[in-house]
């Protein structure tokens, strides 16, 4: 173990401003890769993203060898579970062509590139930072990733050929950066960089597979739009009659959290575009055509047994009309985002119940003063949320006056009927399915 190794595991929980105070020296690493990295830098940027990755990328925290030049690439790379998604839709993607090549042109931390060496014969990672590309060169051999080729270039419309530099990719994948020049998030595809809508054409007649990650914040519409459009060029060029469509769009979220959107681009389709949501290891998909076809079905009267609340996926890929059309639920009202089961046929939610809560229902009570008093008798301890109301959760929550916990649920909501649209509050006990089944 190298001194800067060392150096790096003796202060692990050290603050960033005090060790800038209280060290003098600073070690350099051994590696000649990373000569030209500032070792002052180095060693404070290494020391504050390890603890950053501890949870995010246990196995990289676990190579005490690895190096960081900057905070930011440990906030901004994918996590262990994202990246593993990743490399198993790309295995998916690639599973006609033995081995599989893949190019990674946004290179980044090298995460994604890591995870794509595992399932493919020979990995391209390019980054245009030369501090993580010298990173990387160092890095991946420590993590065992041997057949990933490092390049530093920045990629431009026109220049794609310099990049490859004779690597021939099945698969070409982009995560842009979404931060402007000022730091601000960005989320529009021609405010990232790099800007993919001009390069598409480009990338597809270098690759029959494009992947590309967005951010969460992308509109899915917006986004297959646009991309349909930007590779239009591509066939009126190759000569073909047609136009094509993202083949996938993947709304991934984890922990209650959408982290991102995945497009998959294949040059030889031409069907509808098939919307995946994938909450923590379970998905759900549905076609656009389902998507923009599907009619919301609302309530006869406010009653309900059981409750759902849709995880963060499936709202980003605009399925709530969907799930009435596919499962047995009603939806409370056109927009508010929560459905009843109908009736009593609850076995066909069993789908849906790694995608997002389930909630027994207590109570449902006018929008009143005297309901307000009457949940605070009955249910003291419960968290509170509002929605399609003219007020926020901590607004209604300062009005129940609850204490949060307690296992229950208070959802202020506007429900839809045939000849009213009403305010409620609907009380709800989050379960596990099994018991929530039995109770219906």
């Amino acid at each position: 173990m190298d001194a800067f190794t060392s150096f790096v595991l003796e202060n692990a929980h050290a603050d960033a401003a005090d060790l800038l105070l209280r060290v003098k020296a600073w070690p350099a690493p051994e590696d000649p890769l990373l000569s030209d990295l500032d070792p002052k830098s180095l060693a404070v940027h290494t020391v504050t993203a390890r603890r950053k990755l501890e949870r995010k990328l246990p196995g990289w925290h676990a190579c005490p060898g690895l190096v960081y030049p900057t905070s930011l690439c440990a906030e901004q790379c994918s996590s262990a579970p994202t990246a593993a998604r990743k490399a198993a839709l790309v295995r998916r993607i690639l599973a006609d062509r033995s081995g599989g090549r893949v190019a990674d042109l946004t290179g980044g931390l090298g995460v994604d590139a890591v995870a794509f060496s595992s399932v493919c014969e020979a990995v391209l990672y390019n980054e245009r930072d030369a501090s993580l590309a010298a990173a990387a060169r160092h890095n991946f051999p420590l993590l065992g990733a041997r057949n990933i080729t490092v390049r530093n270039l920045s990629l431009q419309p026109g220049g794609l050929a310099e990049v490859l530099d004779g690597f021939t990719p099945d698969l070409i994948y982009l995560d842009p950066a979404r931060r402007d020049d000022g730091g601000k998030k960005v989320f529009l595809l021609e405010d990232c960089s790099p800007d993919v809508l001009p390069l598409l054409p480009e990338l597809l007649a270098a690759a029959p597979h494009v992947l590309l990650k967005l951010s969460p914040m992308a509109d899915l519409t917006m986004v297959a739009e646009r991309l349909s459009r930007a590779m239009e060029p591509y066939y009126e060029a190759a000569g073909a009659w047609r136009t094509g469509s993202p083949r996938e769009i993947h709304a991934v979220s984890r922990e209650g959290e959408c982290r991102e959107l995945l497009v998959w681009l294949d040059r030889g389709y031409a069907g509808p575009t098939t919307v995946v949501c994938a909450e923590d290891d379970t998905e759900v998909s549905f076609s656009s055509d389902e998507l923009s076809s599907a009619r919301a079905r609302l309530p006869e009267a406010p009653y309900g047994t059981l409750l759902f609340e849709p995880g963060k996926s499936l709202l980003k890929a605009g399925a709530a009309n969907a799930l009435c059309t596919r499962y047995p639920l009603v939806k409370l009202a056109r927009f508010t985002h929560l459905f009843f089961a109908d009736g009593l046929d609850t076995a066909g939610l069993t789908a849906l119940a790694p995608m997002g809560k389930f909630f027994t229902v207590k109570a449902i009570l006018p929008f009143s003063k005297a309901s307000m008093r009457e949940v605070r008798d009955r249910f003291p301890r419960a968290d509170v949320s509002a929605r399609n109301l003219p007020l926020s959760s901590d607004e209604l929550r300062a009005r129940l006056g609850l204490v949060s916990g307690g296992g229950l649920h208070v959802f202020g909501v506007r429900i839809d009927m045939p000849h009213a649209s009403e305010k409620y509050l609907v009380v709800g006990e989050r379960k596990n399915l099994s018991a929530l089944l039995a109770d219906s």
